[in-house]
């Protein structure tokens, strides 16, 4: 059995394409990405500070770039779970996104290379967007469709070409925009590389009971669990080596807000290696390959503290 953590990219399933809810009210119980108890030795907020690396703050004098409908697609639907605008930082290499939602709870953390992109043409910069804005047009694309996209920084308007259609949005200023934070450096004990699909099968089971979700690894019995337990009614969902693409075993179990995780694993897309690392009442990180290897999209969640 490997004890390697690896993704793999993997097709992508048709989701449902409507407008992504709102992430859901922080729970009284419910801990922040980047506050936990103190004996647990999570980050506080001492410790997790936005970045005070100098990074542009105006838009890049140069961004054009041309990408396939699917990969970009599935890119925001996942951002769009989590948050509705988003600072975009893009250079030479390619763009980056990382963004917190306003409870605190959950993060998304996007770096996607030049080389996902049929092409690429940017300078260090900085662009707001507007997400469900910017999914108007996106959605409107085939299967096997370009969308290209195109900054004009006089009018500061993003340009978005589908198919024949011409679309210009207005750019938020990124001052506007909620700073991302500083990803915490966690030691998390436990890790688990499962389908999407496996995943899904046991968050679904959870929503029949229960609010939350309960990842639990058993290192002596070699199991990796999702269960939840409601007020009379509880489920258990296992897997075991037959189902991991690589683990690491180690004694932990967290709980987890059921309506924040399925944001995240709905928008995961069918197929995809998902790697879950995580801990005791320790934030969860799933992290999964996008734009065929040429990105990775990780993604946090805060602990729910039992008591």
């Amino acid at each position: 059995m490997s004890t390697e953590t690896t993704t793999e990219s993997a097709d992508s399933d048709d989701i449902d394409d409507r407008t992504v809810e709102s992430a859901p009210e922080s729970q009284q119980d419910e801990s922040t990405i980047d506050q936990a108890p103190d004996d647990e030795g999570v980050p506080t907020p001492a410790e997790h500070e936005e970045t005070d690396e100098p990074t542009p703050t105006g838009p890049p004098e140069t961004f054009r770039a041309a990408i396939q409908s699917e990969p970009l697609k599935n890119i925001l639907r996942a951002l769009r779970a989590t948050v509705d605008e988003a600072r975009v930082k893009t250079d030479e290499s390619g763009i980056r996104v990382r963004a917190v939602d306003p409870a605190n709870v959950a993060m998304d953390d996007l770096d996607l290379s030049a080389n996902a992109f049929e092409s690429y043409d940017a300078t260090p910069g900085v662009i707001g967007v507007d997400l469900d804005r910017l999914w108007d047009p996106v959605s409107l694309a085939n299967k096997g469709d370009l969308v290209q996209l195109h900054l004009d920084t006089e009018s500061r308007k993003l340009g978005v070409a589908v198919t024949g259609l011409e679309f210009q949005m207005a750019c938020l200023d990124p001052a506007t925009i909620r700073s991302e934070p500083t990803l915490p450096e966690l030691e998390l004990p436990a890790s688990v590389t499962v389908d999407r699909d496996t995943l899904r099968q046991g968050v679904k089971a959870a929503d029949l009971v229960a609010d939350h979700v309960g990842f639990r690894m058993d290192p002596d019995g070699e199991i990796f669990q999702i269960d939840a337990e409601g007020d009379t009614d509880s489920v258990d969902f296992r897997s075991d080596a037959d189902d991991w693409e690589a683990v690491t075993l180690a004694d932990a179990s967290s709980l987890f807000s059921l309506d924040y995780m399925k944001r995240i694993v709905r928008t995961i897309p069918a197929g995809t290696a998902v790697t879950i690392d995580f801990g005791t009442e320790f934030p969860a990180i799933l992290s999964y390959d996008v734009g065929d290897g040429d990105g990775s999209m990780t993604r946090m969640l805060a602990p729910r503290i039992e008591t």
